[in-house]
């Protein structure tokens, strides 16, 4: 990674793009000591609200999104307490945090950073879809682990998010095809 990056900033480089999900996303947090990753008091698993940042409203890949949208999250650690001198320092821009749960004492994990112009990366997961995700739902040891741990009712509510087309399926038709397309236009020269 930091051979892409200086490559990055050499000018009359083709640039190099670059797509962070979860580990790798966690792993960069890591390697620039941009933030704390801490393990969580649980494992988060399922479909979230995940919230914007000012400077998220403004992110090409995030602007057709509604406040909050909806992520398939699936993780053990978190990334939390954004350096923001370490991040102005590098350039990073925080991009969204997770959903507010005002009834328990921890912080609002980070769930996207932009690292430079060509590097972005996301904690939840926008290459969820909902064909998989409603396999995956109906497996019977998830649908026992989903009950046991949230109960029936955010199982339910699970099942009912994958069938509205304005939670997952519009962050995966948004986010990473975006990504992909806003690559391949600048690669091709195209203005802005």
């Amino acid at each position: 990674m930091d051979a892409i990056f200086a490559h990055n900033k050499v000018p009359g480089n083709t640039k190099k793009y670059v797509f962070l999900i979860c580990h790798s996303f966690q792993m960069m947090i890591n390697h620039f000591k941009l933030a704390e990753i801490t393990k969580r008091k649980s494992t988060a698993f399922g479909i979230f609200p995940v919230h914007k940042t000012a400077i998220g409203d403004d992110e090409a890949l995030l602007v057709n999104l509604p406040e909050p949208f909806y992520a398939v999250d699936s993780r053990d650690y978190q990334v939390i307490q954004p350096d923001a001198a370490r991040m102005e320092e590098l350039g990073a821009r925080l991009l969204c945090i997770e959903k507010d749960r005002p009834h328990v004492p921890y912080e609002r994990a980070t769930m996207g950073i932009r690292f430079s112009d060509e590097v972005i990366g996301f904690q939840f997961h926008p290459e969820a879809d909902v064909f998989g995700m409603n396999l995956y739902f109906q497996r019977s040891d998830k649908k026992k682990q989903v009950i046991e741990t949230h109960g029936l009712k955010k199982y339910e509510e699970m099942l009912d998010y994958l069938k509205d087309k304005n939670k997952i399926q519009l962050t995966y038709a948004t986010v990473l095809p975006g990504f992909l397309r806003l690559s391949m236009m600048k690669l091709r020269n195209f203005t802005f």
